[in-house]
């Protein structure tokens, strides 16, 4: 019970209090400054609807202020009160229309829309009550050093005419009791305004989490499609290739054995093509064993595995790589695997003239950018090598982006989470953005 005294005793100068009083008035300020303008949007929205394009023009740009005011409040929110909101909009993939549409059926756009529509209300209310309940606490608390001299010789506070004496008595107890109270109310309605931005300007607790089990599912069914595709590819491969060549080594060993007895010369013409085939085989399965998982990449790291690539291909490589630690090997593995996918597409489709490697390891992220001049065009969705890297990537919670407009340059970006380094040391350079050119 003494604790509790103590507590609401000091409520009124606590830090606390001070910071939801300011969250508040800072609050008001930002719905007067910041949501009006979208407030008049929707309603120019409605009224001029009879006016099809200049109702749709207005609408456009609601959409576009409310996105851009939403991030602001979001970093007010975090700057004020200490708020930490996620920003609930998910980055959406393919053309500006099926992304456009994707945004008007996304409920976080309404909600964030909701909210600048409720902003100015509330701000408002809020900031009534809880400046209101001060300076009443204040006014009463302090009646009797004025009240008997005062022209009237009372005050009047609301309905409630107070004499001096018995009743300015009373008056200040109900003065002190609001200035008590009035720290709770600050907090009490500095909480709501907190927990309606959370509600509308996040993606919500149980939503992050539904979206966090889509997207596992999704990387789960990606991740076992690009296994059996992978596998169906060995098969192929072993079926089509090694499997071939040994069946005609064995084809002419069999023959050099019979003519190895009555025709030596005919016999030897064999043995020499079955040792061209044996060597043949021996490559192939080499190269497919470089294809499962290359051993320079588990004995050197990623560094020498990605100039092997760059050396191998057959156009211009420059490889950048600034990495210092060695990563996990399942990071190492898609991250060689990116570069090897892209850099195959970049010699087979893109008509490029050279191309670019860059990895960098930022501290929190395997960055891994393959870059080059050519005519452009490549999409996730048009290709199954750049969606079976996606699908890679997402297995480990990471990013996977392509930007090849029609003409080039073309981009591929995967950002491959790493854990935190034991002794980071200093900051490595930031990675470049997306679409970058060599």
């Amino acid at each position: 019970m003494p604790r509790a005294v103590g507590q609401a005793l000091v409520a009124p100068v606590a830090p606390r209090t001070h910071v939801a009083l300011v969250h508040l008035v800072l609050d008001l300020a930002s719905a007067c400054l910041l949501s009006t303008p979208i407030l008049f949007l929707a309603v120019l929205s409605v009224v001029t609807l009879p006016f099809i394009p200049v109702s749709v023009i207005c609408f456009l740009c609601l959409l576009v202020a409310a996105r851009l005011v939403g991030h602001i409040e979001r970093f007010r929110l975090a700057a004020v009160p200490g708020v930490l909101i996620t920003n609930p909009h998910r980055p959406l993939d393919g053309p500006w229309a099926r992304r456009g549409f994707g945004r008007l059926r996304s409920a976080a756009t309404w909600k964030e829309i909701g909210y600048h529509l409720v902003h100015l209300p509330k701000a408002v209310v809020f900031v009534a009550v809880a400046l209101g309940t001060w300076a009443l606490g204040l006014a009463l608390a302090t009646l009797p050093l004025y009240v008997g001299r005062v022209p009237a010789g009372r005050a009047t506070v609301l309905w409630w005419d107070i004499e001096p004496g018995a009743e300015a008595a009373v008056a200040c107890a109900v003065g002190v009791g609001l200035l008590l109270t009035a720290p709770w109310v600050t907090r009490g309605l500095s909480r709501l305004t907190v927990g309606m931005a959370e509600g509308l300007l996040g993606g919500g607790e149980a939503e992050v989490l539904r979206e966090r089990v889509g997207d596992l599912e999704a990387s789960r069914a990606g991740v076992v499609d690009a296994a059996e595709a992978e596998r169906r590819r060995i098969e192929r491969d072993l079926h089509d290739g090694a499997q071939q060549r040994l069946v005609a080594l064995a084809m002419s060993l069999g023959l050099a054995r019979e003519k190895l007895d009555h025709d030596p010369a005919a016999a030897r013409a064999l043995i020499d093509e079955a040792h061209r085939e044996a060597k043949n085989a021996l490559v192939e399965l080499r190269d497919l064993a470089r294809g499962l998982h290359p051993p320079v990449l588990t004995d050197r790291g990623l560094t020498a595995a990605v100039a092997g690539l760059a050396s191998r291909a057959p156009l211009p490589v420059e490889v950048d790589v600034r990495v210092e630690r060695r990563c996990p090997p399942s990071i190492e593995g898609i991250a060689y695997f990116v570069i090897s996918e892209s850099l195959t597409n970049v010699a087979r489709h893109s008509g490029a003239l050279r191309a670019r490697v860059l990895v960098v390891d930022t501290g929190l992220a395997l960055v891994v950018e393959v870059s080059d001049d050519g005519v452009g065009g490549a999409h996730t969705e048009r290709g199954s090598g750049l969606r079976g890297l996606a699908d890679r990537v997402a297995a480990v919670d990471g990013s996977f982006r392509v930007a090849s407009p029609t003409g080039g340059p073309t981009s591929v970006r995967a950002e491959l989470p790493l854990p935190a380094a034991p002794d980071a040391g200093p900051t490595p350079p930031a990675a470049p953005t997306p679409g970058e050119g060599p």
